[in-house]
């Protein structure tokens, strides 16, 4: 089963965070019945782990980055 990419699909960094603080407000603020809170959670699982591997790219860049100019 192919995992699906939320951040190359449609949503650029931004947008997807935006959802996922989205997503943690209602859960925060609103009573959310079962099967819409279970669809939420999924949800934000796969937009937080898409957001921390485009972090970690980011970070091996920066890295790349600061080595090329030190030497």
């Amino acid at each position: 089963m192919k995992k699906k990419t939320v951040l190359k699909s449609k949503l650029n960094f931004a947008e997807a965070f935006a959802e996922l603080e989205k997503i943690t407000e209602e859960f925060e603020n609103e009573t959310v019945d079962l099967e819409s809170g279970l669809k939420k959670f999924e949800r934000g699982l796969e937009l937080a782990s898409e957001l921390k591997a485009r972090l970690k790219e980011v970070e091996n860049k920066v890295e790349i980055i600061k080595k090329k100019f030190e030497e």
